[in-house]
């Protein structure tokens, strides 16, 4: 590591003993070197015996109590802080940041108030359940979060699991699944469960993403054209769409698709000044237009959704209906009960008699959808926190702490599952959002639209509804996934596909479990395994700097993704010259290189040097080649000199 005044210093063990000390100093303020024994007077001044052996080994006994004490109580005023990081934030928070918070809330709220009815009507739930579930996971997260650009929420994925359970049992079991993912992901928060998400392999997440996507989309075909015919899954949609193209009704077709294209084209308003015909507008270059374009392009759904209940309102005061409206949405704020733990169900064989069903019989019915909502809750949730993290540490089991306590809170409140959505989160971030109380703001909104405005919003056309979910989920359809992938390491094609086809055709719970089972599947045939990288810290020389040299010790695939991205991180620590070793690689696929590509990306973003590979073979080197960034990677060969003064040396001994 070079000094400022231009020396090296090689970090061997007293250097980082002496870094431990000075990062221990801020726990031991107030203590000085002879302070060391604190001699209890009082208990001298109140002793019946005079022998000072006696009373030092007393004193002795004590101070190492005391210090025990000290010691507990710091590891609990950390844990404190950690299981409750607003303790951490709240103290400091200042009048600059409660402006950034409120914009950001208020923006967030905007984008969260359309989403959310759009996501219940997805869900096959009354309207005011989007609202019901917006509101609780927001407070919860402010209180538990640690990633303060993640807005918690109903999302499509979660929308899309859920609808088969609300179909079959309504409200209740929307509800009851709510309460029963957040209890699991709880648990699995408190347990450190979190490294089981590790084996969902990247593929599979794209696979199953895509295919919701897709599945979500197409669900919006009857609100977008206006049709009325029974199905739910992809193939009864469109087969049912196609039947029925005759009952069109064009004017909601006109303004769903009409909707479709202004949501597209104010999502890329900000951008379109860098247009050639726009460069030369000066009016554009300014701050407050600036600002107002991204504005107007963040709230596009709160503005498409007022704008069609106004058109349709004054309509309607004309005599005239020719859009479908949502009617009547139930307005005033949710109760506070107990999600229903037996419900009465009506007969389905003669339809007039009610049955009541017991908790075990409704958790038959809820089935695998227990233990897959909260799985594919925590992947979301946990992978919007490393989104943001930018190449920090990730408590992913504090994520899923705040995830269960939100989906357990909302469920009191009549809320489905929810996660954080990742859509929304960027919004949070673009606001410039400062700490996690702009959730306050945002649940704060939702609960003004439940009092005041729920009336007005019975005229929103549902085409405009379903333009908004359409324009939200097509974006989740990741088709820059194949091309590198096809490059890489083709074989991660087959879990890809399965999975998407298996979510499309089959069903989007056993979907994903199917196409996790085959690529772990894989991964056994293939004789993976999770890697242990060797951390090798060698001093600098007058010729070459301090450098950190990382070597795998076997091919790198999706289980050991986090354990390489620690040891990645524990490296990074400092700029020091970075090298990876690849010898022991012969493979490497894509969920590892979208790891390497996130460490590259931060070390671009961070000004440091760009990430080097030693010791690679062609494949691997042409594997990294296609899914990183040129500018971000270099390939080192050990027999050139010149490379060696740029970044050390990699000895025989590595």
């Amino acid at each position: 590591m070079t000094n400022p005044n231009g020396s090296t210093k090689s970090m061997d063990y007293r250097d980082r003993r002496e870094q431990e000390s000075k990062c221990a100093e801020p726990l031991m303020k107030g203590h000085s070197g002879k302070d060391n024994i604190i001699v209890d007077r009082t208990s001298l001044a109140g002793s019946s015996h005079e022998d000072p052996f006696l009373s030092e080994s007393g004193n002795q006994s004590k101070d190492m109590t005391d210090s025990k004490k000290k010691k507990k109580f710091r590891c609990n005023v950390k844990l404190l802080r950690r299981r409750f990081p607003i303790v951490g934030w709240l103290p400091n928070y200042s009048l600059n940041s409660s402006v950034f918070d409120l914009i950001a809330g208020i923006t967030v709220g905007l984008t969260i108030i359309p989403q959310s009815i759009a996501y219940a009507g997805v869900a096959g739930l009354p309207f005011e359940y989007g609202l019901y579930s917006s509101f609780m996971g927001l407070f919860a997260y402010t209180v538990f979060g640690s990633v303060k650009e993640s807005s918690m929420g109903p999302t499509a994925v979660m929308a899309l699991m859920t609808f088969n359970y609300a179909n079959e049992g309504g409200p209740a079991y929307a509800c009851l699944l709510s309460l029963l993912a957040g209890v699991i992901e709880l648990i699995a928060g408190l347990l450190n469960l979190g490294f089981m998400v590790e084996f969902i392999s990247a593929p599979v997440i794209s696979g199953f993403c895509s295919a919701a996507a897709l599945t979500v989309a197409s669900t919006q075909v009857k609100g977008l054209f206006g049709l009325k015919f029974s199905g739910s899954s992809f193939v009864e949609i469109w087969k049912g769409f196609f039947t029925n193209l005759s009952k069109i009704n064009p004017w909601d077709a006109g303004l769903g698709c009409s909707s479709i294209v202004i949501l597209l084209l104010m999502r890329k308003l900000t951008s379109m000044k860098n247009l050639r015909p726009l460069k030369k507008a000066t009016c554009l270059r300014n701050r407050f237009v600036d600002g107002g374009l991204w504005f107007i392009s963040t709230s596009r759904n709160a503005i498409a959704v007022i704008g069609g209940c106004i058109a349709a309102y004054f309509l309607e005061v004309n005599g005239l209906s020719p859009f479908t409206l949502t009617g009547n949405i139930k307005a005033g704020l949710p109760s506070f009960e107990l999600p229903p733990f037996s419900i009465n169900k009506t007969d389905t064989e003669d339809g007039n008699s009610t049955v009541l069903l017991s908790f075990p019989e409704i958790c038959s019915d809820l089935g695998a959808a227990i233990g897959l909502i909260p799985l594919i809750a925590i992947l979301e949730q946990v992978a919007i926190a490393k989104a943001f993290a930018y190449g920090k540490r990730t408590d992913a089991t504090q994520e899923m702490i705040a995830l269960g306590m939100g989906n357990i809170l909302g469920s009191f409140f009549g809320a489905m599952p929810i996660t954080s959505s990742f859509g929304r989160s960027s919004v949070q971030n673009a606001s410039g959002v400062k700490t996690p109380l702009a959730n306050v703001y945002a649940g704060t909104l939702v609960l003004l639209a439940l009092g005041f405005m729920m009336p007005s919003l019975a005229y929103i056309p549902k085409a405009i509804l379903a333009a908004v979910i359409i324009t939200s989920v097509i974006f989740m359809v990741e088709l820059e996934d194949l091309k590198p992938m096809w490059k890489s390491r083709r074989l991660e094609l087959v879990p890809l596909g399965i999975t998407f086809f298996c979510c499309l055709f089959v069903n989007m719970e056993y979907g994903i479990l199917i196409g996790a089972g085959v690529h772990l599947f894989l991964l056994a045939y293939m004789a993976g395994g999770r890697p242990h990288p060797e951390l090798i810290r060698q001093p600098g020389c007058k010729r070459t700097e301090e450098r950190v040299i990382v070597k795998a010790d076997t091919n790198l695939y999706f289980p050991g993704v986090e354990k390489f991205r620690q040891v990645l991180n524990e490296a990074t620590d400092g700029e020091t010259c970075v090298l990876v070793d690849l010898s022991h690689v012969t493979e490497i696929d894509y969920t590892a290189l979208k790891m390497l590509k996130s460490v590259a990306s931060d070390y671009h973003k961070r000004g440091l040097m760009v990430l080097h590979f030693t010791n690679a073979s062609s494949k691997v080197a042409k594997s990294i080649s296609s899914a990183l960034h040129s500018a971000d990677i270099d390939f080192l060969e050990p027999n050139k000199d010149s490379e060696f003064e740029q970044c050390g040396q990699v000895t025989d001994e590595v």
